[in-house]
């Protein structure tokens, strides 16, 4: 029976962070300023696909647990985030520090009840730890100035 609920759980934490606005952000990055070269990566956007991709290797990690475990995965869908098309990089980020701060505070509720899970509990720590780590970086970016190119 725990193990179902624990499942259950690791799968909620799936969609949520396979879901969630930095995933998203990284899969639409599509347009320029009119003052970036076209094709050339911002260090924002770098940022962002790099922390993406490291969400995406523990979201496969959670796969993993979870059909080792004979459970169903599940992985959600996106939120209609169709109102984050075409904004300016300084909402996006804050927008992005807001949804990364959700998902730290939703990994720490579910740490707590999977105290005795070692396997998800030890998984879920993991993700925690990425996930301070892209907050603090989102931060960051927030914060740098920024430098308009010549």
């Amino acid at each position: 029976m725990a193990d179902a609920i624990n499942t259950d759980l690791l799968n909620q934490l799936l969609a949520r962070v396979y879901r969630s606005l930095l995933q998203y952000s990284g899969e639409c990055w599509a347009w320029t300023s009119a003052t970036e070269t076209p094709g050339v990566e911002t260090v924002e956007q770098k940022a962002v696909e790099q922390m993406a991709g490291r969400q995406r290797a523990l979201v496969a990690r959670l796969v993993a647990l979870i059909a080792d475990r004979g459970g169903n995965v599940d992985l959600g869908n996106y939120p209609d985030n169709s109102g984050m098309h075409y904004v300016s990089l300084e909402y996006l980020l804050g927008k992005l520090i807001a949804d990364e701060q959700e998902v730290v505070a939703e990994l720490d509720a579910a740490s707590g009840r999977l105290k005795n899970d070692l396997a998800a509990a030890s998984l879920v720590s993991e993700l925690q730890s990425a996930e301070r780590d892209n907050l603090a970086r989102l931060r960051e970016l927030a914060t740098a100035p920024k430098t308009v190119p010549a």
